[in-house]
């Protein structure tokens, strides 16, 4: 919360859950919901009833899989045994949605599902159309999502229209390669739903015999600050991190995977805090003054760098803006750039630095605020990031940040 995020996405196990059939108990799971809701944030609920999330049998109970049919089917037995599954959750997450005073905002069915049993599409189309109707019998009407699940982009069938579909990512540094045509395919075909992606790559679990999640290339503070900036870049206005707080396993959860899944998170494994984390609440605390901007935002050309390796990109509503900045070669790199201005009707263009340059560190990425209202007036540009803006006692601030011994350029317009 600190971080400036809003929302706890979490799966629900079954087999953590009900581990014998008949004898479920849900408590942990609505005190979870209530402390979610007494900490102020909102939620997302992905019950399955597969999850997979390196969990034994993706959550399936092992008295289900005793019984031998084919799960994830639209096969009797897999429907009845979901049904019974979903007749002990989804009352919970009924009564806990946000328009009846709790936090849970959406709820996932199925996960991954591109991925999943070979099957044609017509009987996946019908599994995720079954679950769907049990989630909206139950009395659920926040969105109903899932994520890799094309049949839910099948929006001519009425049913997959009122699912939204969305994307998850673990790019490492394929970032730019992997998540622009994800992201352009989803909107193409989810042209009225938000984009979302349910598993931002906040790190990578560990196996046995491999290197422990913090020793890996690819799931460091520049990558998650890349890989986010990029999904904002791209239109995305949710994510959630996968893992944004790194866990441990139990010996039965995941038998090929070590018992920590600290994940390299944000916040780790113990609950301590190290680079990654102060990333992430960088750009947390961005988007509580960028946000709004970047709701409704639109791509506008224009930009311009005088460096090949800088790319630039703009994104605009109304009167304000947010110009994004990557370096694109892993080289330190130096550079001017040229932007539109949003708030002038003639499109002036922004130049800067008007005296020398600006640097950028490999692999390093920035979102900077064009126009916006802070308090006292607006901050026309900056060529650092801001962290947040407000009143102290009688003065208005700003707070603008860079790498130590950076050229730090800005604008501002005040009444005063």
């Amino acid at each position: 919360k600190v971080a400036g995020f809003n929302t706890i996405e979490t799966y629900v196990f079954w087999n953590y859950h009900e581990p014998q059939e008949g004898k479920a108990d849900l408590s942990e799971f609505e005190a979870f919901v209530k402390l979610v809701h007494e900490m102020g944030f909102m939620m997302v609920v992905r019950p399955g009833p597969y999850v997979c999330a390196e969990w034994e049998r993706g959550g399936f109970p092992s008295w289900v899989a005793a019984k031998r049919f084919p799960l994830r089917s639209t096969d009797p037995e897999s429907l009845r045994t979901s049904q019974h599954w979903f007749a002990q959750v989804l009352p919970i997450i009924m009564k806990n949605q946000i328009m009846l005073g709790g936090p849970i905002i959406m709820v996932q069915v199925e996960n991954e599902y591109d991925f999943g049993p070979l099957m044609p599409d017509a009987a996946k189309r019908e599994y995720i159309r079954a679950l769907a109707q049990m989630v909206w019998s139950a009395g659920i009407t926040v969105p109903v999502i899932t994520s890799w699940t094309k049949q839910a982009r099948e929006n001519t069938d009425p049913d997959m229209a009122r699912i939204m579909d969305t994307c998850n990512f673990y790019p490492r540094w394929k970032i730019a390669a992997e998540l622009t045509p994800a992201l352009e395919k989803l909107r193409r075909e989810e042209p009225a739903s938000p984009l979302m992606v349910t598993e931002l790559q906040g790190g990578w679990f560990s196996e046995f015999g491999g290197l422990l999640s913090v020793k890996q290339d690819g799931v460091d503070a520049t990558q998650i600050n890349m890989v986010t900036k990029t999904a904002l870049e791209l239109g995305v206005t949710s994510f959630n991190y996968y893992m944004g707080f790194g866990g441990t396993n139990f010996d039965w959860a995941a038998k090929k995977l070590t018992t920590t899944y600290d994940y390299a998170a944000p916040i780790r494994e113990p609950g301590g805090l190290g680079d990654k984390y102060y990333v992430v609440r960088g750009i947390g605390q961005s988007l509580r003054a960028l946000g709004g901007v970047l709701t409704r935002a639109a791509t506008i050309s224009g930009t311009q760098c005088t460096n090949d390796h800088v790319s630039l990109t703009e994104r605009s509503n109304g009167a304000s803006g947010v110009v994004f900045v990557r370096e694109n070669a892993n080289a330190a790199q130096r550079f001017k750039m040229t932007f539109i201005d949003p708030r002038s009707p003639s499109k002036r263009f922004i130049f800067a630095p008007r005296q020398g340059e600006l640097e950028l560190a490999p692999r390093e990425m920035k979102m900077l605020p064009v126009q916006i209202k802070i308090s006292g007036g607006r901050l026309v540009y900056s060529t650092g990031e801001m962290l947040a803006h407000g009143v102290n006692l009688d003065r208005d601030f700003v707070i603008l940040y860079d790498e130590p011994g950076r050229f730090l350029e800005f604008g501002l317009a005040t009444e005063d």
